[in-house]
């Protein structure tokens, strides 16, 4: 693997994008064991997001499921489309995934799943849309060990702020491996983990979403302070004693349950 990619590098003058985060899987083990990760049962379509030079693509492309790569990276995708384009379940795109319609692509399946190695500055993004897009549950990811750190934490926490309140109130976040940075090349100045992400009942609301932007806009501020420019502040208080919600509490204090029940009560009327 590593040798197959040094050869690429020679030929195209490749320099990895640090802007791209763009850090190569040299561990052929580690890949196996990433796929074998995978709760196969019912899977149509996987997507993968960034295949790079196809170190776990080229497991995923033998399993029978529809293949989606997409790759923003040109020659790299040019490489991608060399090696499996030909084949007959492998789709591959050129183009930035923030940007991709993920219902038209998907219309067809009925389980997609996402799998990959998300660079970290696209990360909450890439988690965002997964929680916005109704066609897929499950993600399969290898994220910077301080992200999944942030979106893990509990409440009182350091880290715990609105990504963590909200992914927790619509996943399930389980930790399946750490991932040494000496897997990478280059390698990377934090280790990595993958999770595995699994959507609950609780469909996607883009206020509940603003309202946990507002909650934890200024940290060393309160709760009640931090909401009452948005919120008459007689209703709040009135709706926070209901929920014996101290006002004098952050917002990192409260689980993301006891957050959603109190945008609730705050946004829907007769309640």
């Amino acid at each position: 693997m590593k040798d197959a990619m040094q050869e690429f590098f020679a030929e195209q003058k490749f320099i990895p994008s640090k802007k791209l985060g763009q850090n190569f899987l040299i561990n052929e083990h580690l890949c196996t064991e990433i796929v074998a990760a995978i709760d196969q049962k019912g899977i149509d379509c996987v997507v993968e997001i960034g295949p790079g030079l196809g170190a776990i693509s080229q497991h995923l492309v033998q399993k029978p499921w529809a293949y989606i790569g997409i790759e923003l990276d040109k020659r790299l995708y040019s490489f991608m489309r060399k090696k499996y384009g030909q084949l007959p379940n492998v789709q591959l795109i050129n183009q930035d995934v923030l940007r991709v319609d993920f219902r038209q692509l998907l219309k067809q399946y009925s389980q997609p799943i996402i799998v990959s190695n998300l660079p970290y500055a696209i990360s909450s993004l890439v988690m965002l849309n997964f929680l916005k897009n109704k066609q897929i549950n499950t993600m399969y990811v290898m994220l910077q060990k301080e992200m999944v750190e942030r979106i893990s934490a509990l409440p009182k926490h350091k880290q715990y702020n609105n990504l963590s309140a909200l992914m927790q109130y619509y996943c399930r976040i389980e930790k399946l491996f750490n991932v040494n940075a000496n897997n990478f090349y280059p390698v990377p100045l934090i280790d990595s983990i993958v999770i595995k992400l699994t959507k609950n009942e609780h469909p996607y609301d883009f206020k509940f979403d603003k309202f946990l932007q507002l909650a934890f806009h200024a940290k060393r501020k309160t709760l009640f302070n931090n909401l009452k420019g948005t919120y008459f502040s007689a209703q709040l208080s009135l709706i926070m004693n209901e929920l014996k919600i101290n006002q004098l509490v952050r917002a990192e204090a409260l689980t993301s349950e006891q957050l959603y029940l109190l945008y609730t009560k705050i946004t829907l009327p007769n309640q």
